[in-house]
């Protein structure tokens, strides 16, 4: 696992016996980086059991206790002995250890050990680098010299070291039937960690486990994609609910102006933004002249019916993209108009007076015979402790004075700096 989350690639470790099974185990792994490209903490490892039992009883290719005996050892490269064939007597402990000795001194050659059964024997081995093994043959010593010469004997080494490298073929052909499907599966979860559709898999055959693994990927892939599908639809509609929702929060229902709580949380942010750049922040307070006489003669209808008219009026004033007109309740409207001052504000509130003349609604109770309103302007400078409320209690001062001088008109109360 280390080497493979050094390497980013796949690693074939070195065989070892499994504490359930007893059966040799060859770790492979590979470390799958996440969408940022790094290697992670703990790589995917896939483990294969291969039967080296029956490679070393090939390579031996006779039974023991026959005049031409052979034997044959599997050693890792930490001295394990993986395989062997015959199976030695009891006792044969210092023997195997100085043939493991033997095999583990040299990355290729032979000598004359005692064999399996006590038996002198000429053993020739190969270390397999690509898989951490190596191979020893052996073979009764007696039976062989005595009708061979030594150019024979340096024959019958060479020939088994040619099985030996041999088995190291058959363990490479086996790593890449290992490490095709590993890849394989590797991309397509590089390809799903970033977000993208994976690569189709392979096609062919996938032998045991990895076939197995590969339809249950496929199933694991096709469920993803149909839980992100229902996903985004999900959201979709939560997205729209809560438009929905921050759209009712802030709007009046009647007008479609913003309601006081948005015209609040508004002038609050231009406050804000007023005290730290010495910015004027103002506001216009808009109250319906005689409005109450109004509903008594046409009726609450025709008085949302012109409520709806002057939120119209205002929507089309085409104000600054920042400046916002609200419906404050009943028949009184406001308009927010940051980095205005006194005389700014009260031009803006002459406008919407003269385009409410414009529209002629009728009134009868009103003295000019049609609806009119009183407005009350009023400017600062935020500074110190002063708080919003300030600003809309002078404005609501000068729509008391605009009221007592004798309604439709535009009154100003405002100071250069707010204490």
């Amino acid at each position: 696992m280390r080497r493979a989350l050094a390497t980013g690639e796949v690693v074939l470790g070195s065989p070892v016996v499994s504490r359930l099974t007893a059966e040799v185990v060859l770790p492979v792994a590979l470390a799958i980086p996440d969408e940022a490209g790094r290697a992670p903490d703990k790589p995917a490892l896939i483990t294969a059991v291969l039967d080296l039992d029956w490679m070393v009883r090939q390579v031996a290719g006779s039974e023991a206790g026959s005049e031409h005996a052979r034997f044959a050892v599997l050693v890792s490269d930490n001295g394990l002995v993986v395989a062997q064939y015959p199976q030695p007597p009891g006792h044969a402990e210092e023997r195997s250890r100085r043939l493991v000795d033997t095999v583990l001194s040299a990355p290729l050659g032979w000598a004359e050990l005692q064999g399996a059964e006590g038996r002198d024997s000429i053993v020739g081995f190969a270390h397999m680098l690509s898989v951490g093994l190596a191979l020893a043959v052996g073979i009764d010593s007696v039976a062989v010299l005595r009708p061979l010469d030594r150019k024979m004997l340096v024959t019958l080494v060479l020939a088994l070291l040619t099985a030996a490298l041999g088995i190291a073929a058959a363990m490479a052909v086996a790593r890449r039937a290992i490490g095709r499907p590993v890849l394989a599966l590797a991309d397509a979860a590089r390809a799903m960690a970033s977000g993208t559709p994976p690569p189709p898999l392979p096609t062919g055959a996938w032998h045991g486990e990895f076939e197995i693994l590969r339809q249950a990927f496929r199933r694991m892939t096709s469920e993803i994609a149909r839980r992100q599908e229902a996903l985004e639809a999900s959201n979709s509609e939560l997205e729209a609910a809560n438009r929905l929702l921050i759209d009712l929060a802030e709007r009046d229902s009647l007008t479609g102006l913003a309601n006081r709580r948005a015209f609040d949380l508004a002038l609050e942010a231009a406050w804000k933004r007023g005290l730290r750049e010495a910015a004027p922040v103002a506001v216009l307070i808009i109250d319906l002249d005689h409005f109450k006489q109004f509903n008594d003669r046409y009726g609450h209808l025709e008085g949302d019916a012109c409520l709806m008219r002057v939120a119209g009026l205002l929507m089309a004033m085409q104000l600054r993209p920042y400046d916002l007109a609200a419906r404050l309740g009943g028949e009184e409207f406001a308009v927010l108009l940051p980095d205005s001052d006194v005389p700014g504000a009260v031009a803006v509130g002459e406008r919407i007076r003269a385009a409410l003349h414009d529209m002629m609604l009728l009134h009868e109770g009103s003295p000019l015979g049609f609806v009119t309103a009183s407005i009350g302007a009023a400017s600062m400078v935020p500074l110190g402790p002063a708080e919003p409320r300030v600003l809309l209690a002078a404005a609501d001062r000068a729509l008391y004075a605009a009221k007592a001088a004798g309604r439709d008109r535009v009154s100003a109360e405002g100071w250069a700096v707010a204490a």
